[in-house]
């Protein structure tokens, strides 16, 4: 753990895989540590691109990713670093422009089909893209996810005629959004890449880890049952499968979200909930966190992405 080739992982991370019982070791012996190098494993992919973007002198960004990889979080760590070095720049979450609920699409089954690209206002989104880059000025809408419809209010927004506008959301690179502004745009693909296993077996693949994510945001945050989130999942890895990763490739960067002691926390924040859950789903996840040690979610630090899902 303490020997881990940090540069290994720095650049574009296509696969990595983490020893679940070290892990456990770890945080018995060496938490401080542990939770250091994992806050430092994802907080420099950050600085690479903020370098990046300072180099390049570039004053769009579009960051996508799959749902729960951590895009809010990034995004405004990303504006922070920035202003740190004096570089104005201004956060647009995608989705304070979706439909609403009524107005979403649906699928043949009748349900919505929240992942569609087509469950975004493309019209009033176009037009803000073009009002922003082009007069620095333009209204924002605010999406009530509780509600799910957009709030009366609108915000204001008006830049300076260098800032950089960073926008994030599961449909920022698709080409349907921005399509003229290609020599001034840097693209971010975000991501779960790395695995947990014991021995030669896997025990919590990422994709799975994005799961127990989304579980506990949508508990959290969104009004959702568990039991809704499950009967969800589907659809979101078919809507990501159609719209989100066909694009993955055309990513200046590839951004592992990924954090070594993340498992350790949900196994006590999460197992409860699913202990006594009849859904399949259920059922695998509870089975996984029993491999894990339990950290309590107090001990994950201020500014953390975790505290996206947990706090």
């Amino acid at each position: 753990m303490r020997k881990i080739d940090l540069e290994r992982r720095h650049g574009n991370i296509m696969r990595n895989s983490f020893d679940l019982s070290l892990i456990n070791r770890e945080a018995k012996d060496n938490l401080i540590e542990l939770i250091n190098t994992s806050e430092y494993l994802y907080k420099s992919q950050i600085r690479h691109i903020v370098k990046e973007i300072e180099e390049l002198k570039t004053r769009i960004v579009l960051l996508a990713g799959p749902s729960s990889s951590g895009k809010t979080t990034t995004s405004h760590l990303i504006r922070t670093s920035l202003q740190e070095k004096g570089i104005d720049s201004f956060v647009v979450s995608l989705d304070d422009f979706f439909k609403n609920r009524e107005d979403t699409p649906r699928l043949p089954d009748g349900s919505y089909d929240f992942e569609s690209i087509n469950a975004i206002d493309l019209e009033y989104l176009n037009k803000f893209i073009d009002e922003i880059l082009e007069k620095r000025q333009s209204k924002m809408p605010i999406f009530d996810f509780i509600t799910g419809k957009r709030k009366d209010q609108l915000i204001d927004v008006n830049l300076k005629e260098n800032t950089v506008v960073i926008f994030e959301g599961i449909h920022a690179l698709n080409p349907m959004l921005i399509n003229d502004h290609e020599n001034d745009i840097y693209k971010i693909y975000i991501c779960l890449n790395s695995n947990f296993f014991i021995g030669d077996g896997i025990i919590i693949p990422a994709k799975r880890l994005r799961q127990m994510r989304r579980l506990i945001r949508d508990y959290n945050f969104r009004g959702h049952s568990l039991s809704k989130t499950f009967e969800l999942w589907s659809n979101v890895l078919r809507g990501e499968d159609m719209y989100i990763k066909p694009f993955k490739t055309t990513a200046n960067y590839i951004l592992d979200s990924t954090h070594m002691y993340e498992p350790l926390v949900y196994a006590t924040y999460l197992s409860p909930l699913l202990k006594d859950m009849q859904e399949k789903d259920a059922k695998e996840l509870y089975s996984m966190l029993q491999k894990c040690g339990k950290l309590n979610k107090d001990i994950v630090p201020e500014g953390s992405l975790l505290n996206e899902f947990i706090k």
